[in-house]
């Protein structure tokens, strides 16, 4: 059965996660030795001091230039041509910008989308007052309107 862990960097508190991740982080250099680990309920314990991780701790401590590069390269998702030599994984994944500059187009597109998607403003309710108004106006009109001299239309007998 393989253990999740939590990992506390930063105040953040990330997890659960498989052991392997957070070697691969240890290695990568995105956790240090200092950051602090858990399983389950059991309390927190210094990367360093836990004995499941001491293989990587050794590796980190002193393994030789020539492995850890090795096991960076190995551990470091990105593709090779990606990396830039001379630097640390950690430090390529702080500096490197991951998403790259929009076209214009998506701009563009991103800015009309927001105007027609964008929720109807408040009509203001002085505009309903005067639309009632004028209908109210029309109704009177029309039942008290009579005309001053009407002319009688009528079926006369002669």
């Amino acid at each position: 059965m393989n253990i999740l862990w939590y990992y506390r960097h930063e105040q953040q508190v990330v997890g659960p996660v498989p052991q392997q991740a957070i070697e691969r982080y240890l290695i990568l250099g995105r956790l240090k030795m200092d950051d602090e680990v858990r399983t389950g309920d059991s309390p927190w314990l210094k990367i360093g001091d836990c004995p499941e991780f001491s293989s990587t701790c050794e590796l980190l401590r002193g393994g030789g230039e020539a492995k850890l590069s090795a096991a960076r390269r190995f551990a470091d998702e990105r593709s090779r041509f990606r990396r830039v030599d001379g630097q640390s994984p950690a430090e390529n994944h702080r500096r490197e910008e991951r998403r790259s500059e929009e076209p214009q187009e998506i701009k563009v597109l991103r800015s009309h989308r927001a105007v027609v998607f964008e929720p109807p403003k408040q009509r203001s309710w002085m505009g309903y007052v005067l639309i009632a108004g004028l209908i109210g106006l029309v109704l009177l009109v029309i039942i008290f309107y009579h005309p001053v001299n009407p002319i009688k239309v009528g079926v006369s007998g002669h």
